[in-house]
Formats: C-alpha cells, sequence, structure tokens
C-alpha cells in the first residue's frame, strides 16, 4: 500500500505538470487558431479516438489485470497489439478522403493521414506502459511522460505560430507518440520481449473483445457531441461544444492519471485474493465526489471569467454550455470506476450495457429535444446522464453487491462539502464579479481550496483521513501538526 501511495504522488505531481502544460498549449492555440481550425482537429481526434480502442484492443486491461505473466503471455499481447495497430492505421489512411468528403471538410484528411503514423509507433510504449502501471512504477512512467509532453508543446505552439493550422496539433500528437516510445525503452521489464509472440494469442484476445466492445461504445459515447454536431451543424459548433467540454473537463486531466493510474491492477488484486469490492468502491466514490463536485459547482458559477480569461471574449458562447456540462460531469462523477470492477472481476462484456443505454438515450433526446442551438444540445447531454444514474445503481446492486444505501452513503458528506463550496463561491463571484477576469479567479483559486479543506475537517469526509496521512509524511507540516 505505500508503494502504490508513493506511485500516486508521482502520478499526481507528473499529471498535473503535464496537465498545466497542455493548459498552457491550449490557451496559446485558442489565440493562434480559429474555432474552424480547432473544430476540424476536434472532429478528426475523436474519430481516431474511437480507433483506438479496437487499437489496444483490451491489451492493457489484459495486461494489468492477468493474475501472472510470463514472457509468453506479454509477447502474445505485444503481438496483437502490433497486429491490430498497423491494420487500424492502414484503414484509417485507406479511408481518410472518404471521411473528409462525408463531412465535407477536406483537412480532415490530412490530419487522419499523419494521426495515423502514430499507429505504427504507440505498441513499442504501450507495453512498458501497461507492465510499469501493473507494478506502480510511476516514477520511470513520468520521464516518458514529460519527454512527450514537452514534445507536444513544442511542436504545437511552433507549428501553430507559423501557420501550419489545424495540422499543428496533428503534428504534435506525432511528435508525443514518438518521444514517449523512447523514453520508455529503458524501463522495459524483462518479462517483456523485444518480437511479438503468437503463442498464447487466444487468450488475450478472448479478454480483449470483451474490453474493447465495452471501451469501444464508451468512446463512441463520448464522441457524440462532435460526431453528430460536425454532420448536423459544422465545425464552428463543433469548435465551441469542444472548449465548453474540455473547460471542465480540465478536472478530469487533473485528477484523472492519478485516480485511474492504478484502480484496475488494484481491484483486479482484490478481487483475486477473494475480497468484497464494494469496501474499495465505496471508498472510491467518497473520494472522487468529495473532490469533483466542489470543483464542477466553482467551475459553474466562474464560467464567464474562466472562458474569458483562458480563451478570450471570441469563446464567451461557451459559457452556458460550460454550465450544463458540469451538470452532466457531476452526475457521471460516482460511476468513474465501474468499468474497471467489472473487468477486474473477469466480466469485460458487462461494461458495454449502460453505455448502449446511454447511447440510446443521446439519440432519443437529439430527435425529441435538438432544436439547431448548442444549448438543447447540451440539455441532451445533461438529461442522458441524470436518467443513466438510478440505472448505474442498479448494476452495482446487481452485479457487484454494492448496495444502495451504502453507495448514497459514500455521497452524504461529499454533498455538504460541495454546498458549503459552493456557497463561498456564490458570495465571492459577487463580491469581486466587478474585477478582471484573471483577478476573480485569482481570488477563488485561494479561497476556494481553503474552504474545501475546512470542510472536509469539519464534516470528518473519508478523504481527511487521506489527506492527514499526507500531512504526516511531510516533515515540517508533521512538526507543526505536533505542535513542535
Amino acid at each position: 500500500m505505500a508503494n502504490l501511495r508513493a506511485s500516486l504522488f508521482i502520478t499526481f505531481l507528473s499529471s498535473n505538470g503535464a496537465t498545466a502544460v497542455q493548459l498552457l498549449v491550449t490557451v496559446v492555440l485558442a489565440r493562434l487558431l480559429s474555432p474552424d481550425e480547432i473544430g476540424i482537429y476536434s472532429m478528426t481526434a475523436v474519430m481516431v479516438s474511437m480507433a483506438h480502442i479496437f487499437r489496444d484492443f483490451g491489451v492493457a486491461s489484459y495486461l494489468q489485470r492477468e493474475k501472472e505473466l510470463t514472457r509468453d503471455s506479454v509477447g502474445a499481447a505485444f503481438g496483437v497489439l502490433i497486429a491490430t495497430s498497423w491494420t487500424i492505421a492502414l484503414v484509417m489512411f485507406l479511408v481518410s478522403g472518404w471521411v473528409a468528403e462525408f463531412f465535407a471538410q477536406p483537412g480532415i484528411r490530412q490530419v487522419m493521414r499523419v494521426l495515423a503514423l502514430g499507429f505504427i509507433f504507440i505498441p513499442f510504449g504501450a507495453i512498458t506502459n501497461s507492465l510499469l502501471t501493473r507494478d506502480y512504477r510511476a516514477k520511470e512512467q513520468a520521464y516518458a511522460y514529460v519527454a512527450g509532453t514537452s514534445a507536444y508543446a513544442i511542436t504545437a505552439i511552433t507549428l501553430a505560430y507559423h501557420d501550419f493550422g489545424y495540422m499543428s496539433m496533428a503534428w504534435a500528437n506525432l511528435a508525443n507518440i514518438l518521444a514517449t516510445a523512447l523514453a520508455f525503452v529503458p524501463f522495459r521489464p524483462k518479462v517483456a520481449p523485444w518480437l511479438p509472440r503468437l503463442r498464447g494469442w487466444k487468450k488475450v484476445v478472448n479478454f480483449g473483445a470483451g474490453a474493447v466492445l465495452g471501451n469501444g461504445l464508451n468512446t463512441v459515447n463520448s464522441a457524440i457531441p462532435d460526431l453528430l454536431l460536425g454532420k448536423l451543424s459544422g465545425p464552428y459548433d463543433v469548435g465551441i461544444m469542444s472548449r465548453s467540454i474540455s473547460t471542465p473537463n480540465m478536472l478530469n486531466q487533473l485528477l484523472g492519471p492519478t485516480v485511474n493510474y492504478a484502480v484496475l491492477p488494484y481491484l483486479s488484486k482484490t478481487h483475486h485474493a477473494g475480497e468484497d469490492l464494494s469496501t474499495p468502491l465505496s471508498r472510491a466514490v467518497a473520494y472522487i465526489t468529495v473532490v469533483m463536485w466542489p470543483a464542477l459547482a466553482a467551475t459553474y458559477i466562474y464560467a464567464a471569467p474562466i472562458i474569458q480569461f483562458l480563451y478570450g471574449d471570441q469563446w464567451l458562447e461557451c459559457v452556458p454550455i460550460v454550465q450544463q456540462i458540469c451538470l452532466m460531469f457531476a452526475a457521471v462523477a460516482p460511476f468513474l470506476f465501474n468499468n474497471a470492477a467489472y473487468m477486474a472481476i473477469g466480466r469485460p462484456y458487462l461494461t458495454s450495457l449502460p453505455t448502449v443505454l446511454d447511447i440510446g438515450l443521446k439519440a432519443l433526446g437529439v430527435v425529441l429535444l435538438y432544436d439547431g442551438t448548442l444549448r438543447s444540445f447540451a440539455w441532451v447531454l445533461v438529461l442522458s446522464s441524470l436518467v443513466m444514474y438510478p440505472i448505474h445503481v442498479f448494476l452495482l446492486k446487481r452485479i457487484l453487491h454494492f448496495q444502495r444505501r451504502t453507495f448514497l452513503a459514500a455521497q452524504s458528506k461529499s454533498l455538504l462539502v460541495t454546498a458549503a463550496c459552493a456557497g463561498v463561491a456564490l458570495a465571492t463571484h459577487h463580491f469581486t464579479g466587478h474585477l478582471h477576469a484573471g483577478w476573480q479567479i485569482l481570488v477563488i483559486a485561494f479561497i476556494g481550496p481553503l474552504t474545501w479543506l475546512l470542510t472536509i475537517w469539519l464534516v470528518n469526509a473519508p478523504l481527511r483521513h487521506e489527506l492527514e496521512m499526507a500531512l504526516r509524511r511531510t516533515p515540517l507540516l508533521s512538526r507543526l501538526m505536533r505542535g513542535h
């Protein structure tokens, strides 16, 4: 457990550093590129993200979930990954022209072909990354992430400055993949052969088929805003929606790598040990909601100054959409670990059921509610997530024996913390609304975390124990807590 906590801390630092760099790149690109240019890349990137699911074919989940690994099993996983990645790269290259014609956007063809090149090189770093995650070796992974993020940032800003337009992001993505793969080379574990193998591939494919189905449907579900708007409206609306989703999603980028870092191998080891998953899942729900809900509440209240400060006045149309997306993220937050739990018990096909239902709800919502405006489209996303809440709760009880009362109790103190933080944010916004956007954000960035910490201590939220342990491991703070 100590090794896991240390790895999570390293992951938190490295991922947040990467997020800070990516945020800086996003802010710069928002001023160098137009909404249309960002929309063209976003539409293509969404389609490519779906291809990534089939490329991986559940190999990463298989390596992290398998009880014991050998050179043969890892070699088989490497072989499957090579076969799927290179096949997807070829298919993407061949269909790029047709996709560009379908969306009536010629730029998609160029972007897709560059992104397809990345699939050739991804397998060489992906295997090592999965094995390092399985062993909680976050330090080695951090070196690779720094290399990849640096390559991405330098390439994206340099090319955008020299008028490469949407292609600057495509080439930056390829630079990220190459730099990351090279950085992983010194850390490749001995159990990983350098050449792919065929022996044992059926076991990998059997598990991977279920994982790829669930992950693929999740990716399609996430891609619906960009794909549907790209077809129904155009790249401008896609650009606005993309920025509106990515703004509150910064919290996921901030916390996601940390909270998801070892969730699958940890839950798998718990399951292999014959222990019930309800206890770690209850704790995970309490942790994630007490962090995400207050932050989403503050983002909802400060949407206008955040958009104005980060992207400029040309993006203020995003403000009401950002607020709606905050509601959507709040509804899905308690269920972020469901899919990992289903895979941990060896039932990856279960991840598909709720996603199919959610996709159906979104499709029905578009037919019934979409009137051509972005706000109506955003309400479709919000309402589908609210309808899915009781469905997720039912599946947790039915499949994992996670009682409804226990699940709801895990969120009770998160609601108290969120209410306190939202109240302080509203009051602060009222008194600082006349200030420049940057000053408003600076004020809430100082007051918000203090309110959050104080409320966690006062209501004795489950996260308090973890924070106290972290403080005790910091020599200076530990002495202050003891009064020495």
